[in-house]
């Protein structure tokens, strides 16, 4: 793409930024009343359902501190993003300090997962707006609730495993989103917990989850990255190796600007970036050398 056509795209995306989608979200979507954001609206900002997406929480507080940062100093953008950490603060945790997965307009409980997707969106929520409203307590935190995180993927009473002990294997997922969540979070403390874990989802999703054969990122490997040969082990998912891309060559600079040998991430492993651009939409196999197995595409 051109200099001149990226200039244009960014200015259109601007523009459907301040004048369409974030309108929409803080006069349809910001609860006033009880703090946080509906999360089920139809095209006309109908309330389909009072149900709130934890996930979805962190995710709003996150873009509209973001954006306060980045592209406007915007006071009710702050304000939402306030509002909603406050709710998800009070309401969303349980007595171990989880996150539910989904709770009602009120905050009342409805429903908790195995996952620690919401905490992970409630880390760059607090994280980002410590460095739009200079509270640093925010920061603290944040970096609380990331430790907290690491030692909860590791409990098994608290993220039971996914699959009964037949099945060996580890998800792609929570490993690439934690690189950005310590990212984020770097911007506002520097701590060597977030270095040791960038490190190590780097490493983990280079050694076991890129898979050069196929040109692709899998999600679901086994220990050692062994391809699975079953439906879940075909999968692909379009939207995390994006992400994983994205990731990655954020990594690399942060990395060069440091001196580390990390900045190698950015050169020809991150072909698998642009190969699984070229194959997710074979959407029956993986490769032509992968004979003839169905591919799951998420």
């Amino acid at each position: 793409m051109e200099k001149d056509s990226i200039a244009e795209f960014g200015a259109k995306c601007r523009t459907e930024l301040v004048g369409n989608i974030l309108p929409f979200w803080m006069e349809h979507g910001w609860d006033r009343v009880n703090g946080g954001v509906f999360t089920c609206l139809d095209r006309d900002g109908t309330r389909m359902d009072s149900t709130k997406s934890v996930w979805f929480q962190g995710r709003f507080a996150y873009i509209l501190s973001y954006a306060y940062n980045h592209v406007e100093k915007n006071p009710e953008w702050l304000a939402a993003a306030k509002s909603t950490i406050g709710f998800f603060e009070r309401r969303c945790f349980d007595a171990r300090g989880k996150m539910y997965f989904e709770v009602a307009a009120d905050g009342t409980p409805l429903r908790m997962r195995r996952y620690l997707f919401s905490e992970c969106f409630a880390v760059i929520a607090l994280a980002e707006y410590a460095r739009a409203s200079g509270d640093g307590s925010c920061a603290e935190r944040a970096l609380s609730l990331f430790r907290r995180i690491l030692s909860f993927r590791n409990d098994p009473v608290v993220t039971p495993p996914k699959y009964e002990p037949a099945v060996a294997a580890q998800g792609h997922s929570l490993t690439m989103i934690l690189i950005n969540v310590a990212m984020v979070l770097k911007q506002v403390l520097d701590d060597p917990v977030l270095d040791a874990q960038i490190s190590d989802s780097v490493d983990r999703i280079l050694k076991y989850f890129v898979h050069p054969e196929f040109r692709c990122v899998l999600e679901t490997v086994g220990p050692n990255g062994e391809f699975i040969d079953t439906c879940a082990g075909r999968m692909i998912n379009p939207g995390h190796a994006i992400e994983t891309s994205w990731f990655l060559m954020d990594v690399g600079p942060a990395a060069r600007r440091q001196g580390a040998s990390r900045a190698g991430v950015t050169d020809s492993r991150l072909v698998m970036g642009v190969g699984m651009g070229r194959n997710v939409w074979r959407r029956y196999h993986l490769v032509p050398r992968l004979p003839q197995l169905p591919v799951t595409v998420l």
